[in-house]
Formats: structure tokens, sequence, C-alpha cells
């Protein structure tokens, strides 16, 4: 009874396997029906002219918002220019702007006088070296020398760390204060700093374009820590 068993189902296992290796895979085409396309009993007319009708709105309210959109920049153009203009002229008739502007490039012309003096000075004494020579020709080539070598080292590394710094400048102005927000700020603090310049001057006794410097300061600070702020928590 047992033997029987296992050869009937011997016998199973090789049919299975039998057909599974002579099976034949049928590929049956099935056509997806495609809309408006497929189907031989629609009638385009309607869709077609409902297309054509959204079309034809679309390009008359693309005309109407590039009309408002070139209006818009031309209006706020001659807004700029208007305030500009004005807070120019302003200035120039303010007294009390000019000279704090005098004052300004005044102490910065008479630091970078004293950089250079002192650069000066140290070369100078670094250059005492050269007394130890007891040529004087050489002692004079190694005199010049160790005086160029240092006023122009630090004459290069004053330079590559202005341009150092006035590119991270302009690239934080452009990666956070690249709109028509800085424009309004400019504009609002210089027409403040001009036309409010001697109230300004008797409760806070700061020169105005320091003044002027510092308001860009901490707006471009505001600036970067916003859109920090908005980066981390995903709003951009």
């Amino acid at each position: 009874m047992t033997e029987e068993c296992q050869d009937k189902l011997r016998q199973a296992e090789q049919e299975r396997d039998y057909a599974l290796s002579h099976q034949k895979k049928v590929e049956i085409p099935v056509e997806k029906p495609v809309l408006y396309q497929k189907c031989g009993n629609c009638n385009l007319t309607a869709y077609l002219k409902a297309k054509e009708k959204y079309d034809t709105q679309r390009e008359k309210l693309a005309g109407r918002y590039k009309t408002k959109t070139a209006m818009y920049e031309a209006l706020m153009f001659l807004l700029i220019w208007y305030s500009v203009s004005t807070t120019l002229f302003q200035m120039i008739r303010s007294k009390i702007f000019i000279s704090d502007c005098v004052v300004f490039f005044d102490t910065i012309a008479t630091f970078i006088q004293t950089i250079a003096g002192w650069i000066i000075l140290t070369g100078k004494n670094m250059a005492q070296i050269s007394n130890g020579i007891s040529n004087p020709v050489v002692a004079g080539i190694v005199y010049w020398l160790i005086r160029i070598l240092i006023c122009g080292g630090c004459l290069v590394g004053a330079g590559i760390l202005l341009a150092f710094t006035g590119i991270k400048i302009a690239g934080l102005y452009k990666k956070y204060c690249w709109d028509m927000i800085t424009i309004l700020v400019t504009l609002i603090s210089m027409a403040i700093a001009i036309y409010f310049g001697d109230w300004i001057k008797t409760v806070l006794p700061i020169n105005l374009l320091f003044f002027l410097l510092f308001v860009q300061l901490v707006y471009v600070g505001i600036r970067w820590y916003v859109k920090g702020w908005r980066e981390t928590r995903g709003y951009y």
C-alpha cells in the first residue's frame, strides 16, 4: 500500500516537472483605450472647441500679466529714481551729513596712513640687518630688498584681505538681500539719516555715515538669520 502511494506521488511529480519544462508562454495583446484617439464613436468637435477657447483665454491672460508686470516695473523704477534723486539733492544740502562724511573718510585715511607708517618703519628696522655686511654695494642691495619685500608683502596681503572681504560681503548680499526689500531699506535709512540727522545727533552722538553702515550690517544679519531659520524648517 505504501509503495503504491509512493509510486503515484513520484508519477505526479514527474508529470508536474514535465509540464513546467514544456509549457509555452503566450502573450495576449491588450489595447488600452486612449481618450479621443482610440475611441471611434467619440465626437471631437466639442473637445477641440473647448481647447481652442482655453488656449485663447490663456494667451489673453498671459498678455495682460506681461503688460501689468511691465507697468509695475516701470512705476517702481520711477519711484526709486525719484527717491534717490531727492535724497541725493538733500544730502548735498545737508551740512551735517557732509561734515560727517568728511570726518568718516578722513578717519579712514588717517588710519591707513598710520598703518602704512608702521609698515615702513618695520621694514626700515628689519633692513638694518644689512649693516653687518662689509661690502657697501651688497649692503645697499640687501637693505632695499628687505624693505621692498616687507612693504610689498604687507601691501599684497592687505589687498588680498580687502578683496576676500568684498567678495564675501557681495556673496552675502546676493544670497540673502538681492531683492526689492534691500533697496527700500537702504533708501529709507538714507532718508532718515539725511532728513533727521540733526535730531539723531542730538539724541545719539554718532557719525551718520557710520550709522548707515551699522544699519546695513544689522539688516544683513537679520536677513541671514531669518533665511537660515526658514531653511532649517523646510519653508524654502
